[in-house]
């Protein structure tokens, strides 16, 4: 190899040399510095750990006997650094026993006196090849550190964005379970992850009447709440004609401004109602979404009623409304589709029949025990592993219990 390719090879690298013989050390200091390399010298173990402290050179290379700490010693000390140098012993001592003694000490090379200069360059370039590889691996770790840091930087500022638009979208359910002329309100949300496809809300328009609706996009995550979001919005008092009593009206309004900006084909499930609290007259429009249950004291029962096309399917659809009584101490409940849908590994799906058997089986519970009752039992079904988002309300003439 010539004398150039060293030189490309090891005149970015820095030696120190600890040698407490003069002769040999200014030697050795020439020898390494025909090669193109930075060397710094010093006569004792001692004062190598000093110039190591300042220096920081990539190669140590150490006599083995000197006065005070010996070469091995010498490396038990600098292996002990955050990041320790390349060590070469150099001894006239070559025997198995000697070598063992210096790599065990911490030693990456060892060379024998007297040593062929031709030899020490073969060395040293084997030790530029590992020096350079290590650097190389430390400045991808720093890299890689740093992209981590940003990444988690990056990543704690999404959840904290999370974590606020999901108290957003909680803000907009309901906030009490008193109603108008004494009916009440007892509701459940569990979004399978931090953001749902659901939003449901109850309220006074006036005196006598109340307006509920519950809403489930399809999907579940950060684009469903989204849209979810949006219609919410548009069904909030100040936009929506929730004065004119007319639910069907309301559905057809917002069907027709339906939007899919992504068009991926997503639309929106919705029962939306209006309730006479005097009369007890309940009327619903449903837009594809699941079919409410009547809760009386002793019974649980699917109702049957008329149901239009989920909204965005088509925005010229027009609408209509069912009109049934709510009788004292009767319960309305309306729930999304993941109440249901959620599947056991084994057993399947829930199923809307097991869902009224349920709801029938706990027909002494309190609305709000029984909400919670039902939560428990699906969390057990889908084994604590949410798979949809849940929205649960039921809507009562009275605090009586079912």
């Amino acid at each position: 190899m010539s004398t150039a390719a060293v030189k490309f090879r090891l005149d970015t690298l820095s030696v120190l040399l600890v040698e407490d013989t003069q002769s040999e050390r200014n030697f050795i200091v020439n020898l390494l510095q025909s090669m193109g390399m930075n060397v710094s010298s010093c006569a004792s173990a001692e004062e190598a750990i000093e110039l190591y402290q300042s220096q920081m050179p990539d190669i140590v290379i150490s006599d083995w006997r000197m006065p005070g700490l010996t070469g091995p010693q010498l490396c038990q000390r600098l292996k002990q650094a955050p990041s320790p140098p390349y060590i070469i012993l150099l001894t006239a001592n070559n025997q198995v026993k000697h070598m063992v003694e210096g790599i065990e000490s911490g030693a990456d090379d060892f060379l024998s006196k007297p040593f062929i200069p031709s030899i020490l360059k073969v060395r040293l370039l084997a030790a530029a090849r590992i020096v350079k590889m290590q650097q190389h691996l430390t400045d991808q770790n720093l890299a890689l550190n740093d992209a981590l840091s940003k990444e988690q930087a990056y990543l704690a500022q999404i959840q904290a964005d999370l974590d606020s638009a999901a108290r957003l979208q909680s803000s907009l359910l309901p906030t009490s379970s008193k109603l108008t002329n004494q009916w009440s309100l007892a509701t459940r949300f569990q979004p399978a992850q931090d953001l749902a496809g659901d939003i449901f809300q109850c309220f006074n328009i006036d005196d006598s009447h109340l307006g509920f609706y519950l809403l489930d996009v399809t999907g579940h995550g950060i684009a469903a709440s989204m849209q979810s979001f949006t219609l919410a919005q548009r069904l909030s008092c100040k936009s929506c004609h929730w004065d004119s009593l007319d639910p069907a009206l309301i559905v057809t309004e917002l069907n027709a401004d339906f939007e899919d900006p992504e068009n991926a084909g997503r639309f929106a499930t919705l029962i939306l109602g209006i309730a006479n609290t005097d009369s007890g007259q309940v009327r619903i429009t449903m837009a594809g979404h699941p079919q409410p249950i009547l809760l009386a004291n002793d019974s649980a029962t699917m109702m049957s009623l008329d149901s239009g096309l989920p909204l965005g399917i088509d925005n010229q659809f027009q609408y209509q409304y069912n009109s049934f009584f709510l009788g004292d101490e009767q319960h309305l409940m309306l729930y999304s589709d993941g109440l249901y849908e959620c599947r056991h590994p084994t057993y399947g799906e829930f199923g809307q029949q097991r869902l009224v058997k349920t709801c029938s089986d706990a027909h002494q519970l309190s609305p709000e025990a029984l909400l919670h009752h039902l939560s428990h039992a699906i969390d057990l079904w889908q084994q604590n592993s949410p798979q949809d988002d849940i929205s649960m309300m039921i809507i009562s003439t009275s605090n009586i219990s079912i």
